[in-house]
Order: C-alpha cells, then sequence, then structure tokens
C-alpha cells in the first residue's frame, strides 16, 4: 500500500532546506570551527553554507570554504547526510557533511591556534566540540567517526542513525 500525498500540489513541494557544512582539520585533528554572529547566542559550527535552488550541496560546501576562509577546494567526499526534523522554530532540514581534509598549506597560516580564538574562527580538539556546538555536535562527532570508520553510518536522522522500523516488514 502506497501513502497518499493527495494533499500536496505538485507544483509547491514541501519546503526543505539543503544546508552543505565542511569538516576541516588541520594537521593534529584539531577542527575548524566558525562563529555565526548574527545569532543571539554566538554558537560554533562548522563552515555551513546554505544551497540555493537547484544548487548541489557539494558546489555549496566549496562555496563555504572559499567564502569563510579562503580555502580552495577542487573536490569534497560526502561523510554524512542529517534529515533535522521540523521543530518550533525551524523548518525541515538536510545537513550535508563534506570532508574538507587536513590542512597542512599555508592557507591556515593566518588562522588561530587550538584554544585561541580569531575574530570568528577557531581550531578546536575534537573531544571539545559539545561544548561549543550545541546543536549540531552530534552530526559533527558522526562525520569524525565515518573518517576512520567507512562502516559507520552516513546516514542520520536529528544527529542520530535512524531507528528500525516496521515499514514494509511482513510478521
Amino acid at each position: 500500500m502506497f501513502h497518499d500525498h493527495s494533499d500536496i500540489d505538485p507544483r509547491f513541494p514541501p519546503r526543505r532546506l539543503v544546508y552543505s557544512q565542511l569538516l576541516v582539520r588541520d594537521e593534529h585533528g584539531h577542527v575548524l570551527l566558525v562563529s555565526d554572529n548574527l545569532r543571539d547566542n554566538k554558537a560554533w559550527n562548522l563552515l555551513t553554507w546554505r544551497a540555493r535552488k537547484d544548487e548541489p550541496p557539494h558546489d555549496a560546501a566549496v562555496q563555504a570554504a572559499h567564502y569563510e576562509v579562503g580555502l580552495d577546494l577542487d573536490t569534497t567526499t560526502l561523510l554524512v547526510v542529517d534529515a533535522v526534523t521540523a521543530r518550533e522554530d525551524s523548518t525541515e532540514a538536510l545537513w550535508f557533511v563534506f570532508d574538507g581534509g587536513t590542512r597542512t598549506d599555508t592557507a591556515l597560516d593566518g588562522l588561530p591556534e587550538p584554544g585561541e580564538m580569531e575574530d570568528n574562527l577557531r581550531f578546536e580538539d575534537p573531544e571539545d566540540i559539545p561544548l561549543y556546538c550545541l546543536e549540531s555536535h552530534q552530526r559533527i562527532q558522526r562525520a569524525l567517526d565515518r573518517i576512520t570508520d567507512p562502516f559507520a553510518p552516513i546516514y542520520l536522522t536529528n544527529g542520530h542513525p535512524p531507528a528500525a522500523t516496521s515499514y514494509g516488514v511482513r510478521g
């Protein structure tokens, strides 16, 4: 039996935002975080870029690297996709986290050392991510897991691997 979607006008499908994040590390494994000063809580997060209409998520990740910190990337590898359900204060969204690699080049020379903050940028030890990234630390941890474990989940729901469901299972 198929789900009835008669309540959806095909000309105006449900709105779902698409965000791309980039996990950039230094040679010691510290993660680059960015602060969004437009938010009241000044939460820290990975380099993030909202994809425009019809823009592939990996292109948005490349733009995040270029415009936020001046890194030019040729390619990115997908680490995780997180389907975040709608809440009272936000719409549903898909968060794509790409691997920005371990940067040892001179592009990182002007960035702060781990534990220091310069403007809106900082490198932090992966163990300290939950202290700075309140809303997204689970997604970031899953992306870090994926770098070292190719069998770690690539698909998440609200930062966690989805629970098994009984949809389509016959008893």
